[in-house]
């Protein structure tokens, strides 16, 4: 029986052997009838960069906000200033001055308990003596390897 199971595994590992190689060699050519185009997609950015800093500049230099045509636009968008908090400084200062724009936050160590736990560091007939503690087995993964020919 066991060699019947064998003789599948074997055939099965082949056949995605050969498929495996045959997806290789499939992008193998993709990047050989890709290159081609690559190098004219990255020419056009190039070619879009340029551009855009032509209008960025063009903008600039007519002291304007915004130029409207009939291609389209360029405008330099008003944008919201940028805020960055050393947030322990700042949380003494509120504390120094009695202000509430903090708060104190408790945090399980998740790995500390587990770890007590399974060390048998703290007693317990079953996972649920922890309320709010839930341990689900797992399936085991199924896995494989293709050794080259």
């Amino acid at each position: 029986m066991n060699d019947i199971f064998k003789k599948s595994v074997e055939n099965n590992l082949s056949k995605l052997s050969k498929c495996k190689l045959d997806i290789l060699i499939f992008q193998r050519k993709n990047e050989e009838l890709c290159e081609q185009n690559n190098s004219k997609i990255a020419y056009l950015q190039e070619e879009i960069q340029a551009l855009e800093k032509n209008l960025e500049e063009d903008l600039r230099k007519s002291k304007e906000r915004k130029i409207e045509t009939t291609s389209g636009w360029v405008a330099f968008r008003v944008m919201p200033d940028q805020w960055e908090y050393d947030e322990p400084t700042i949380i003494t200062w509120c504390k120094k001055n009695d202000l509430p724009f903090y708060h104190n936050i408790e945090v399980l160590e998740k790995l500390k308990l587990k770890n007590a736990i399974q060390n048998q560091n703290i007693y317990l007939k079953e996972f649920k003596d922890i309320p709010g503690l839930k341990v689900t087995p797992q399936e085991p993964k199924f896995n494989y390897k293709v050794n080259p020919y």
